[in-house]
């Protein structure tokens, strides 16, 4: 479901249409769970936190306003509530310390059909992984996600600023354990999240 669509369907969910808000909930459960994961590894956590978060939507859609990004509206809120529910239940010590989050592909997929590509998709795997949570965590929601800079800073409460060093350091890195160009970087970046979303 494009993003214009899910726009729409905010409008309506927000005046109270169910078929709105279960479209909404169907678009956009894939992304919601996969961030989920990434950020706390607990199915449990993560389900519960979902649920949440659209229980909490649905009871207050009336207080909700007409919003430019409604996924990017929800992956805070479910970043919140996950956040909320491990301090509470004394999985975190406090807000910032998870950097654990994680940005893993299996590369063993028969949709790579050219060696070199499937050689460079796997190099450009473990190279990540060489990278810091944080870092990871931008290039997920930047190139993944498709995210701005400006949402994501409201995600991860990093500015906008640091951002922008944090996806730089993270680029230099990879170009130099990869020995290429960032162009092509990012080329292998659409390639894996396009075969393994």
């Amino acid at each position: 479901m494009s993003n214009t669509i899910i726009d729409l369907c905010w409008n309506d969910f927000i005046e109270g249409d169910k078929k709105a808000f279960e479209q909404i909930y169907r678009a956009l459960l894939p992304s919601l769970y996969e961030y989920g994961m990434r950020r706390v590894k607990d199915e449990d956590y993560v389900r519960d936190a979902i649920q949440e978060v659209f229980i909490k939507f649905w009871e207050n859609r009336n207080k909700l306003k007409v919003i430019s990004n409604p996924k990017h509206y929800l992956l805070v809120a479910l970043k919140n509530s996950l956040l909320n529910t491990q301090l509470r239940d004394g999985r975190l010590s406090s807000f910032g310390e998870n950097d654990d989050f994680q940005l893993t592909y299996d590369v063993e997929s028969s949709y790579i059909a050219a060696e070199e590509q499937r050689s460079n998709a796997l190099k450009l795997i473990q190279a990540l992984e060489q990278l810091t949570g944080k870092q990871k965590e931008v290039i997920f929601l930047r190139y993944f996600e498709e995210l701005s800079y400006e949402e994501i800073s409201v995600l991860t409460n990093i500015s906008v600023k640091s951002l922008y060093k944090l996806n730089n350091r993270a680029m230099a890195t990879l170009k130099e354990i990869m020995g290429m160009p960032k162009q092509s970087l990012l080329v292998l970046l659409y390639i894996i999240k396009f075969l393994y979303s």
